[in-house]
């Protein structure tokens, strides 16, 4: 063996890391190293003495492509069942869109009828609600000066207990009451019209 391919069968063998790394990485860094080669004459045995490595480069299977990127998933149907609370009733009051969904944000939701189906999700709901009108049926006091009111609608309202209205219904004729939205999530009421605010909450 000439002292050419000794030299270049000794620089293949010199590159660092070499036998740990895989056969296209071989072949690669074996072709750098005889490609520094000065003499021709030793760069070209260099060369030759990559014919195995280029052969276990081209037994090599092929690299595994990545996985294709997956589309974003689409959005999913609303599968909350009917009997959840932010479903019919909401804790937010952009959930409440009807008089019945109104300040039941406290209150269990009701038992629908046999097979009642869910609100489909694709539906558009109708605006949020920011009050209330509805007729007084019966009204009480607690023992500490408090009302209770059952409105028409089946709805049960009583005043806070930090609330220091004093309210007055008409004794006879029928009283309405009007419920709107307060400050900090709270609800103000009225009764027939007049100026006072009553702070309540939500029974029934």
């Amino acid at each position: 063996m000439n002292l050419a391919r000794v030299a270049a069968i000794c620089a293949i063998v010199a590159i660092p890391g070499l036998a740990d790394a895989g056969p296209r990485d071989d072949l690669i860094a074996g072709m750098a190293k005889c490609a520094a080669v000065a003499d021709a004459t030793a760069r070209l045995a260099c060369y030759d003495a990559l014919n195995p490595v280029v052969k276990a480069a081209q037994a090599e299977p092929p690299p595994a492509a990545a996985p294709a990127a997956q589309p974003p998933a689409a959005e999913t149907a609303d599968n909350r069942p009917w009997y959840s609370v932010d479903r019919i009733f909401g804790v937010a009051p952009r959930d409440q869109h009807t008089a019945d969904q109104f300040g039941g944000e406290n209150i269990a939701p009701p038992t629908p009828p046999p097979g009642a189906p869910a609100t489909p999700a694709n539906m558009t709901p109708p605006p949020p609600l920011d009050s209330i009108s509805a007729g007084v049926t019966e009204y009480s006091f607690t023992v500490y000066g408090k009302f209770i009111v059952i409105l028409d609608n089946g709805q049960v309202w009583e005043q806070l207990q930090s609330d220091s209205g004093l309210a007055h219904f008409m004794k006879s004729g029928k009283n309405t009451v009007t419920i709107s939205r307060g400050a900090l999530g709270s609800y103000d009421l009225v009764i027939n019209d007049a100026s006072v605010l009553f702070k309540v909450k939500r029974l029934k």
